[in-house]
């Protein structure tokens, strides 16, 4: 076993958070609220933190065994989901991470970890080590979960065998990794999306499925996805690292098999996939300047390990793909989009921009004395129907008018030219509705057309509304709030 001291900075830790791994076995008791900001501000303190131990999985990834509560801390403060104590907003002059002055983030983003990095370590030396460390190594979910008598457990170590694990992915299989993720896939499967994925409640799961037949639709099923994955990915495909996302592809296969689709979709699920890892670790390397919020839900569900994360993952993949590809679209009926849970995000994502807009004009209106977001009657209505799913063009030419109010016409010049990219592809968005582009020099106008286009095709996967069928316009609806949710936490509000 090789073990190499080294230390790297916070930013560069968090820009990179999807190369470390945090496996749902290390997770243990989660911090509350005060143990993480006490932590946060210990760093802003410059104070020195314990030790962190990864394990080198590559040249570029790493499994997290000791930290990731720490880890977890600062990704939330580097991410503004994380506010300081009211102590250390008054020390360090404001409670979250964007509110910090240049010179305060600066040395937050810089500050230091120190860190072992182990490799070339076989599993008795990895026990032993950590039996030293922690006195005493506990065993894994998965070791716990394989000791338990089920057939549903029998099954589980029999699709480990499948050669989608021994010749698709790049996980290794440390400490039962192959059975975590099939245990977490089945008890999906079996429970639905909503369940739970730690240990107490995979072992029900097997121990009510003690009779599990391997001939049932259940099995059947998972049987169909790892085919369907193997033919996808017939050799070893190094995107696929992550335990946590493999489980994820794993679930969305077994719905695209469960349709049983006219098209052979392999080749547009492959593609689909280096897509989606493509810009969920380009969004991840952006750290706060990313721009998509569903990458960023994607991987913060991964880092925080939260119960409702196998749902998000889920949900965001389906939204992704539908717009990725037709064909993965025409696979599912309309009650898929709704089974996308986009209804419920459009609601969610409603309230958020309400609750920002407020939350903004009074920090707009502490610096400059006026409103950001100027109230009108015209917005007042329109707030109240954000969260109305639409399902038509027509209503999709109310959204986009009410998006207009709030985000374009509200706001007049007080942006000027710091004008976020998701309000600007709001003012086009409607003049594509409400003006005449075809009229003007031909040259012009077809510039204009195609920076449209290019604008709706951005959200709804087409390049115009009136080609796009009536049960997606709701997905447009929530790639649009997401972009708006975002660029509204990113807001510039100052002088």
């Amino acid at each position: 076993m090789k073990m190499t001291a080294g230390r790297r900075a916070l930013d560069k830790i968090y820009k990179r958070r999807d190369r470390y791994d945090i496996p749902e076995w290390q997770r243990g008791e989660v911090w509350d609220e005060a143990r993480k900001k006490a932590l946060i501000d210990s760093v802003l303190r410059g104070w020195k933190l314990p030790k962190f131990y990864f394990v080198k999985l590559n040249d570029e990834d790493f499994e997290v065994v000791d930290g990731q509560q720490r880890l977890t801390a600062i990704y939330e403060f580097f991410a503004n989901t994380l506010a300081l104590s009211d102590e250390s907003t008054a020390t360090f002059g404001g409670p979250f991470y964007k509110d910090l002055k240049s010179k305060v983030s600066d040395a937050f983003d810089d500050f230091e970890i120190e860190y072992d990095e182990i490799e070339d370590a076989s599993e008795e030396e990895l026990k032993e080590f950590f039996q030293r460390l922690q006195q005493g190594l506990p065993l894994t979910s998965s070791e716990k979960l394989n000791s338990v008598h089920s057939k549903l457990r029998d099954f589980c170590q029999e699709l480990v065998k499948h050669e989608f694990f021994s010749e698709s992915i790049s996980v290794p299989n440390t400490r039962l990794a192959h059975f975590d993720i099939v245990a977490k896939v089945t008890a999906i499967e079996v429970e639905g999306v909503d369940a739970g994925l730690r240990f107490d409640d995979i072992k029900r799961v097997f121990v009510s499925q003690k009779s599990f037949s391997s001939s049932s639709a259940v099995a059947k099923r998972l049987k169909s996805a790892l085919d369907f994955l193997s033919k996808a990915f017939p050799q070893q495909n190094a995107r696929l690292k992550n335990r946590t996302i493999v489980q994820s592809l794993i679930t969305f296969a077994c719905r695209i098999v469960e349709t049983k689709p006219k098209y052979d979709l392999a080749s547009e699920f492959q593609l689909f996939v280096a897509n989606f890892l493509d810009g969920l670790s380009g969004q991840v390397e952006l750290g706060q300047s990313a721009t998509d919020y569903d990458y960023i839900r994607f991987q913060r569900s991964i880092n925080a390990n939260v119960k409702t994360g196998a749902r998000t993952r889920h949900e965001v993949l389906l939204r992704k793909a539908f717009l990725f590809d037709t064909k993965i679209a025409e696979a599912f009926s309309p009650a898929a989009v709704a089974a996308s849970g986009v209804n419920q995000r459009v609601k969610e994502l409603a309230e958020d921009v309400s609750t920002k807009i407020g939350r903004t004009n009074t920090a707009y209106a502490h610096i400059h004395g006026e409103d950001l977001f100027k109230a009108t009657n015209k917005t007042a209505q329109a707030l109240t129907r954000l969260g109305r799913p639409i399902n038509s063009l027509s209503s999709y030419v109310s959204f986009i008018d009410d998006l207009y109010f709030l985000f374009r016409e509200s706001v007049g010049q007080r942006l000027a030219d710091r004008m976020p990219v998701s309000f600007v592809d709001v003012n086009l968005l409607r003049t594509d509705l409400q003006h005449d582009v075809d009229h003007g020099e031909q040259r012009k106008v077809a510039k204009k057309q195609k920076k449209i286009g290019e604008t709706f095709k951005k959200y709804a996967g087409v390049d115009s509304p009136q080609l796009l069928d009536p049960e997606r316009f709701v997905l447009v609806q929530a790639n649009l709030l997401s972009s708006i949710d975002l660029d509204l936490v990113n807001l510039p509000i100052g002088p």
